[in-house]
């Protein structure tokens, strides 16, 4: 058995514990069942107890299994041990949460008895998926979320751990939202009425569909919580992974193209050009999501830059960080958009200088997180994240409350007039914010390069 799981079981299924869990829920059922009324029968009180024991107080355990280890310093303990990457990711995941599982399950095993009873064993199979989706889900993001803090510093206060709780509990907000909306007796599917989805031009059971995509992004988390484990041990990851991540959630938010049908903006473009414009969408956020998570290492991009000064593309490609990868995700996919519009759509001027501008602004956001990074390696993150919400949000307000509209597009995606200005004035942004960034990272000094593992 995992030695980090076989740990925790002995520290948290303790006899004291599990008869305490089953006495505390037998009371509060057998309460239930004897107060009557629809809201309180035992089944609706063992979901809410699900959600208490295993969302809530799961991804609050979840977020201290390796934060607490810090805090009580056996960390450095336990990485130096012999345990690899992946039992240590399944043994903080489920060890450190088992008794919420424990608990969990009782809950569960009333909610399904009265499913079957009532709706049939079918119904109760997808709840069960359900359940136990929502919960893992909850708690590999808090796991995951504490860990990138983890390989980001080593000090985690209340507020900070409350944080990472916070991610897990988005994370299972997301799925509670996306799955009531596929419940047909919810009120408000009840005015919708449709029970399929449109994916890549193809209808499928609306349910069955939500399903399997939430099985998909749990199984996503979970390996991003594996690799994340890797670089806590010290270890490096290569790009394979991450690559097909990228390649997933473009093609799998590419099929939703339907959804464009109601935009009037994009309504007139051809199904190929929708698609390409949701994969580039979702990709320039992932470039945000994930240059704002990681570390931007002074050494790191040195040694990217010594080895593009070389032509040494293979090891370059290898070392390049998520952010990186998704930001050339995001200008080939708009590269291709912007070609397809030229090519197939008509009076596409406009839509290709916007979309040539999105990337330009992208480029530059990018350089001033790396920019501010190399000023103040602590903050460098939050004092980007205020320079541009000056630069998106209050300068343009102050610019439009003194009537100069006309300058608004230096600031974000704005039609011009001569039209290739629109394109212009954010690529010379860029170019002068990542000239700045390439000064302060000294990429001429070279230094020595990481050592790669396959992961």
């Amino acid at each position: 058995m995992n030695p980090e799981f076989r740990r925790n079981l002995w520290l948290e299924l303790t006899p004291r514990r599990i008869a305490l869990m089953v006495i505390i829920l037998a009371l509060i059922f057998f309460a239930a069942a004897i107060s009557g009324g629809k809201d309180y029968r035992p089944a609706a009180v063992a979901e809410a107890l699900y959600y208490l024991i295993v969302v809530l107080w799961g991804s609050r355990n979840a977020a201290l299994s390796v934060v607490g280890e810090i805090r009580d310093r056996t960390w450095d303990m336990q990485r130096l041990s012999s345990i690899a990457p992946g039992a240590m990711t399944w043994g903080k995941l489920f060890g450190s949460t088992i008794y919420n599982w424990f608990g969990g399950a009782i809950c569960l095993a009333v909610i399904l008895a009265y499913r079957i009873s009532h709706d049939g064993p079918a119904p109760a199979l997808l709840d069960f998926v359900y359940f136990v989706e929502i919960g893992v889900i909850a708690q590999a993001g808090a796991l995951l979320a504490s860990l990138i803090a983890v390989n980001r510093r080593q000090h985690h206060s209340r507020l900070e751990i409350f944080i990472y709780q916070l991610a897990g509990l988005a994370a299972a907000l997301a799925t509670f939202w996306v799955w009531e909306a596929a419940d047909p007796e919810n009120v408000f599917r009840q005015a919708r009425a449709a029970q399929s989805i449109m994916w890549w031009g193809q209808s499928f059971g609306l349910q069955g569909f939500l399903l399997l995509s939430l099985g998909a992004f749990t199984a996503w988390i979970l390996v991003g919580c594996y690799r994340q484990m890797r670089l806590d041990l010290k270890m490096t990851n290569g790009p394979s992974v991450w690559f097909a991540f990228l390649v997933f959630i473009g093609l799998y938010v590419a099929g939703f193209d339907a959804w464009l049908t109601q935009d009037a903006a994009v309504a007139h473009w051809h199904v190929a050009a929708k698609r390409l414009a949701l994969a580039a969408t979702t990709y320039g956020v992932l470039t945000y999501i994930m240059v704002l998570l990681e570390p931007k290492d002074r050494v790191l991009m040195r040694w990217i830059g010594s080895q593009l000064r070389t032509l040494n593309l293979r090891a370059a490609l290898g070392a390049l960080q998520s952010w990186m990868m998704a930001w050339i995700a995001t200008l080939a996919v708009s590269v291709a958009l912007i070609l397809w519009l030229g090519s197939y759509e008509l009076n596409a001027a406009r839509d290709q200088a916007l979309a040539a501008a999105t990337l330009g602004f992208i480029a530059r956001d990018t350089g001033l997180f790396v920019l501010a990074q190399s000023w103040t390696k602590r903050r460098g993150d939050f004092s980007a994240l205020v320079v541009l919400l000056a630069l998106y949000v209050l300068i343009p307000a102050i610019m439009n409350g003194l009537g100069m509209t006309g300058l608004q597009f230096i600031f974000f995606p704005k039609e011009t007039s001569p039209l290739w200005l629109t394109a212009a004035a954010p690529w010379a942004e860029a170019v002068a914010v990542w000239a700045i960034a390439a000064g302060r990272l000294s990429l001429a000094d070279r230094e020595p390069g990481p050592i790669l593992q396959a992961g």
